[in-house]
């Protein structure tokens, strides 16, 4: 084996070397030029790529932009990046200028994905992409109409009683509620629900830093097939992935061409439009059925990669913070009573949102934010911004802004319930969320702003007011040593999109009758729900 790597190292050094030359030519010729953004002192060739772990990158940014400011500027080995610390400018950026820093950068182990059809919100913005939100946005915003058809509720009894019968396996549980969900209203199929699960972890890996080592030595990515397991890996699970959405579309089509796919789905709407335009058989060539596999395939997965670690974080921040539990607790009980919330029980309860809305801030998934890349020389404040230039707007860094955030590093849900606080906003029936209002970076900035806002506002809700409504959440204490068994709150995988690491935590119902409704909810949607 280390013959092997080193064969990989010899066949990579002339890439290396042209690389390492050109960035030193670069750098001869900017040094010294003015203005500039402050930043971090950059090396040659290098940039500052020694300085920056492959695990927790927030951090150091967060450091820097301490010391350097709201907006600074560094680089690891080609790559340029401006990261930015401060509402305002991401606003002036991404949103405004939204016309030239809406592309996205090259992630180099996952293949063709500016190009597209497979992911959506990492292609360039081109006729493929534009076609592909459109239509998304089109049937996310109808499904939202309805509450997304109950779903949510359905799969959420289910949960419970999971949870009532095996609390151990709720961090499983958990991320396959997500999938559930997803698969449902795509292809009638929940039964994909832990599938899309492990397709979302694996296609996340390849975007990650920390994933392949082509994502930070990306000339190894360009050695030959034959000696080039990265490469190999990746078209064998690009491979899969595509057939897997591509036969789930085709039994779906099957379905339709019987009449037995439901309407509530995303494949039912998709088809419809073919018909009514004509299209009675839904023949299609191969390629637009690849385009419509690729296109429901992605809003399926991306749909449990974004909601399954806020979900895991707030089961960690309701097990640390009791007090906030009690309270929330005791609005839900006030609300619903002896029976499971709904939907229907959203406005009545601004406390479970407020602590759903400070897990995001305090306990962000995507703590680096999804970057934007430069499509045109621009010029902000006097500094040029070359083409390709990418810019993080840091979700981590924005979340702490002492004079938006107070106590940022502390969970504090009282910041969006109490007047006085910078982040509070009347009428309480109607904020916090996760649609609309204050602190709704999280879901991005301009033309590349997440279409899941109301999916997540929906989901988020109903899993936590039915989680608390049906059980009390603590840390775990060994039974050996009486000890509490600690939750490391920052321990967490290498993704771009976050989930804590496997913790330990106690999950007790709140007495027998809510016991007893927890599994008379579980059987009343079991006889319905696919296992």
């Amino acid at each position: 084996m280390e013959g092997l790597t080193l064969l990989f190292l010899y066949l990579a050094i002339p890439s290396l070397l042209y690389s390492a030359v050109k960035q030193y030519l670069t750098w001869r010729k900017n040094v010294g030029s003015k203005p500039r953004f402050p930043g971090p002192q950059q090396l040659p060739i290098v940039g500052h790529v020694h300085d920056l772990s492959r695990f927790s990158l927030w951090l150091k940014f967060k450091e820097w932009a301490d010391e350097h400011g709201p907006i600074y500027y560094t680089k690891v080995l080609d790559q340029r990046l401006i990261i930015v610390s401060d509402e305002k400018i991401a606003e002036e950026l991404l949103v405004k200028r939204g016309h030239i820093y809406s592309g996205r950068p090259q992630i180099r182990s996952l293949i063709r994905h500016k190009e597209g059809p497979a992911y959506s919100a990492l292609m360039d913005r081109h006729d493929i992409w534009k076609a592909q939100r459109r239509w998304c946005h089109a049937a996310m915003a109808e499904a939202y109409k309805h509450h997304f058809y109950g779903h949510v509720e359905k799969e959420m009894s289910r949960y419970l009683g999971l949870l009532l019968l095996d609390p151990a396996r709720f961090l499983d549980y958990t991320r396959e509620y997500c999938g559930r969900v997803m698969s449902r209203l795509a292809w009638d199929d929940a039964t994909q629900g832990r599938a899309t699960g492990d397709s979302a972890d694996q296609t996340l890996h390849c975007m990650s830093l920390p994933g392949p080592v082509t994502n930070l030595l990306t000339p190894l990515w360009h050695l030959p097939a034959l000696v080039n397991p990265w490469y190999t890996a990746e078209v064998r699970r690009e491979r899969e992935q595509r057939a897997w959405w591509l036969a789930s579309f085709r039994l779906a089509k099957d379905r339709m061409r019987r009449g037995d796919l439901p309407g509530d789905t995303w494949a039912y709407r998709y088809f419809e439009q073919l018909r009514r335009e004509g299209n009675e058989g839904l023949d299609q060539p191969d390629d637009d059925e690849v385009f419509a596999s690729c296109m429901l395939g992605f809003l399926n997965l991306v749909g449990v990669v974004t909601i399954s670690g806020p979900l895991k974080f707030f089961l960690m921040a309701m097990a640390l913070h009791p007090e906030w539990q009690k309270k929330a607790q005791g609005e839900i009980d006030r609300v619903c009573g002896n029976r499971m919330p709904t939907m229907q029980d959203y406005a009545q309860l601004p406390t479970v949102r407020a602590c759903l809305k400070e897990t995001l801030r305090w306990r962000s998934n995507v703590p680096l934010g999804v970057p934007h890349q430069a499509e045109a020389d621009d010029e902000y404040r006097g500094v040029k911004i070359k083409k390709g230039t990418v810019i993080l707007a840091c979700e981590w860094n924005l979340n702490r802004v002492p004079t938006r955030y107070p106590d940022g590093n502390n969970y504090r849900p009282e910041r969006f319930l109490e007047p006085g606080w910078p982040t509070y906003q009347e009428p309480l029936t109607r904020y916090p969320n996760f649609r609309e209002g204050v602190s709704m970076h999280s879901f991005g900035w301009g033309r590349r702003t997440c279409l899941g806002q109301n999916l997540a506002d929906d989901e988020t809700f109903v899993f936590a007011a039915a989680t608390l409504w049906a059980f009390r959440l603590a840390p775990e204490t060994c039974p050996r040593t009486g000890r509490v068994v600690p939750i490391d709150s920052q321990a967490t995988n290498s993704h771009v999109i976050l989930e804590p690491l496997p913790y330990r935590m106690s999950i007790k119902v709140r007495g027998a009758e809510r016991g007893r409704l927890v599994l008379e909810g579980y059987r009343e949607v079991m006889g319905e729900l696919r296992v």
